[in-house]
């Protein structure tokens, strides 16, 4: 893989099954940028199937998620949660990140000069099904050190075939405290494709109904929710998500991701 450092590959424990039928396609692979298969016991990667398949609440319990032990109030949000665990070892999830259909994902993480994390994702088959986007959860226990009790940056790569596409990349934080997580809304396309394959348009946090996948096929910036909810596009144009509306974070569905922000709950800055 293609890094400014000398990374530290992970061994895939659960890789994300070949999805949508045979509806497959195959780029040329580049050897190049393949993970080295080499790698020591205690660095370790794993990857949900993705979400929105109906064979992935069958292989959720194959799913090893190393931080986040609760997925209760997290629909429709993107998360990196993380714990560092003594000096030498560090466990993060990558939460609803979305990517390519069908693929077979590895992973390694090292640390930069400048003390960021990167994380990276590689399908090194270069084979996606063509069927839209999918929501993925990804883990890593990576034998890494990190500077304790300051905020570290995280650099995101994903390599659906880094022959023929460029990476999709993110930034973000890995915040002071020894555990802890951040979320954002997370990707919209991604979400009306999983809200539509599992029945969820509508649902807290998820598309509002009669928005591209969960309706009219089109761009919308209004729509309906389930009772007690609020179709709201604030966020962005064009992406309306069904919201809790609340008077403090209290009322939200959980405090750590979630707060009170002009009367719904919105992911915490």
């Amino acid at each position: 893989m293609r890094h400014r450092f000398a990374s530290i590959a992970l061994v895939t424990l659960t890789a994300a099954g070949t999805a949508c039928g045979s509806d497959l396609v195959a780029f040329p692979a580049d050897s190049g940028t393949q993970s080295n298969p080499q790698t020591e016991a205690a660095n370790l990667f794993s990857s949900s199937a993705c979400k929105k398949e109906k064979s992935s609440t069958l292989l959720a319990h194959l799913r090893t998620l190393k931080v986040i032990d609760n997925e209760s109030g997290l629909e429709g949000l993107r998360c990196i949660a993380w714990q560092r665990v003594g000096a030498s070892e560090l466990k993060v999830d990558l939460f609803n990140f979305d990517a390519a259909c069908g693929a077979t994902w590895t992973g390694d993480a090292a640390v930069a000069a400048d003390g960021t994390l990167d994380l990276h994702v590689d399908n090194p088959s270069c084979t996606i099904a063509k069927c839209g986007k999918c929501l993925y959860d990804w883990s890593f226990d990576a034998n890494v050190s990190i500077a304790a009790r300051v905020a570290v940056p995280v650099a995101i790569a994903v390599d659906s075939c880094a022959a023929s596409q460029a990476a999709t990349t993110w930034s973000e934080t890995i915040g002071s405290e020894d555990k802890g997580i951040h979320c954002t809304l997370a990707d919209y396309g991604a979400m009306t494709w999983q809200a539509s394959a599992t029945s969820t348009c509508g649902k807290s946090g998820m598309p509002c109904i009669g928005s591209l996948l969960c309706g009219s096929g089109q761009f919308t910036s209004t729509g309906t929710c389930a009772t007690g909810l609020v179709c709201d596009s604030s966020a962005a144009a064009n992406q309306p998500v069904c919201l809790v509306p609340c008077t403090t974070s209290a009322d939200c569905p959980r405090t750590d991701v979630w707060s009170c922000q002009s009367g719904l709950c919105r992911p915490i800055p």
